[in-house]
């Protein structure tokens, strides 16, 4: 099997789930037998991985005038990690020169795609969300190859109640209007492509994200060292800190010697600096920033329990990432991880006082922590990036 997968991010540059997804799920796909080109924009370092064949897309000669004002590259900015997690290398917002980027990426790699068809032999082409949606949609109508789409989240999730950008919308409706079988990492995404960009429900099939099961160290049976609460993720209003906060507020008022630790970058960071301060928690709130891949296998495992408040979460890899370190978890209800992840606890995301509820029953009761920590392990240990290639290999089965 023969794919030429349009993606637009890999370690050492991550900025979301998208880039561990990829990382981890060709790694598998390639163990299976698969051959895969593995398109993405060029980067200020060169990234090689030993699976696949990494083909970063630079305009060519002809038309490095027109793209002067438009450098094909993942961020304005890179910045560089040694993994991946969806928090690190979060840029704090839409990079200058960020969507000319996009653009001229998905123009000049279809052309590419369909130029190295000519002697790679494609079985398929397989694209991941709007950011590829041009790309692989002109290499489907060059090769006549079919199309996979992966959708791993929506303008409906990243937005919050902002209300969607109809301009990223429209790409993300071409997206999978355009493909033979779109993918969904957990089925609550599956009904909002349904449901919200009229994607016929035959076409898709739901595929959950893995984790790496092996990259953390489980806890010592919950074992409670310091009161660590930790939530790591993109500082944004999808990802749900200020629910976080107001969560620590009310927990610290009967467990005042806890630590909340906010690990993660984006927007809100300034506004969540301000909050702390007006809810007289600062003392005990540690933003952390950007944590480094080689040191968040630590943060975990230093973790009493971690929350993944999400408003709306198409998955969340970040709390399989802390199940596997034997962190016991408390995710919101809008949450797509909670479809392969029952040994958590579930909490409406606007609801602090049962959050913070949920936090404190977990500090105080040892017997409970055990339990959560030792299922935690053993759940994550089944939810692998082995079984999600399978999966895909089986979906690549039905149009190649």
């Amino acid at each position: 099997m023969k794919v030429a997968m349009l993606g637009w991010e890999l370690p050492p540059f991550v900025s979301g789930g998208l880039g561990v997804h990829c990382y981890y799920l060709t790694r598998e796909l390639a163990a299976l037998g698969a051959e895969i080109d593995f398109y993405m924009p060029k980067t200020r370092l060169p990234v090689r991985v030993p699976w696949m064949n990494v083909i970063e897309v630079v305009p060519p000669a002809s038309e490095l005038t027109r793209t002067v004002l438009a450098t094909i590259g993942p961020y304005s900015t890179s910045v560089s990690v040694t993994g991946g997690t969806s928090a690190t290398g979060q840029l704090t917002g839409p990079p200058s020169g960020f969507f000319e980027s996009v653009a001229f990426y998905n123009e000049f790699a279809a052309g590419l795609v369909a130029a190295n068809h000519k002697r790679r032999h494609y079985n398929l082409i397989h694209g991941h969300d709007w950011l590829t949606a041009r790309a692989a949609g002109g290499g489907k109508r060059e090769t006549g190859l079919p199309l996979v789409e992966t959708m791993h989240s929506t303008e409906f999730d990243r937005t919050g109640n902002v209300g969607p950008w109809e301009w990223i919308v429209g790409f993300e409706r071409e997206a999978v209007l355009q493909a033979d079988r779109v993918i969904a990492v957990s089925g609550m995404l599956r009904d909002i492509l349904v449901n919200k960009l009229d994607c016929p429900a035959g076409k898709v099939r739901v595929v959950h994200n893995g984790v790496d099961s092996g990259r953390f160290w489980p806890r010592n049976g919950g074992r409670l060292g310091p009161k660590v609460v930790l939530f790591h993720g993109r500082l944004s209003v999808q990802k749900g800190p200020e629910f976080f906060l107001r969560a620590a507020k009310l927990v610290l008022e009967v467990e005042p010697d806890a630590l909340f630790v906010v690990s993660g970058k984006g927007e809100l960071l300034e506004r969540l600096v301000h909050l702390s301060i007006d809810l007289g928690i600062s003392d005990r709130v540690l933003f952390a920033g950007y944590v480094p891949d080689e040191l968040l296998q630590e943060a975990y495992a230093s973790a009493s329990v971690y929350v993944m408040p999400s408003v709306s979460e198409p998955f969340g890899i970040t709390a399989l990432e802390a199940m596997a370190s034997g962190v016991p978890c408390i995710v919101s209800k809008t949450s797509g991880v909670t479809e392969v992840a029952r040994h958590c606890m579930r909490v409406d995301f606007w609801d602090t006082v049962a959050m913070a509820d949920r936090i404190v029953g977990v500090l105080r009761h040892e017997p409970l922590r055990r339990m959560m920590s030792e299922n935690a392990v053993v759940e994550a240990s089944a939810v692998t990036w082995r079984k999600a290639a399978e999966q895909t290999m089986r979906v690549y089965g039905e149009i190649a």
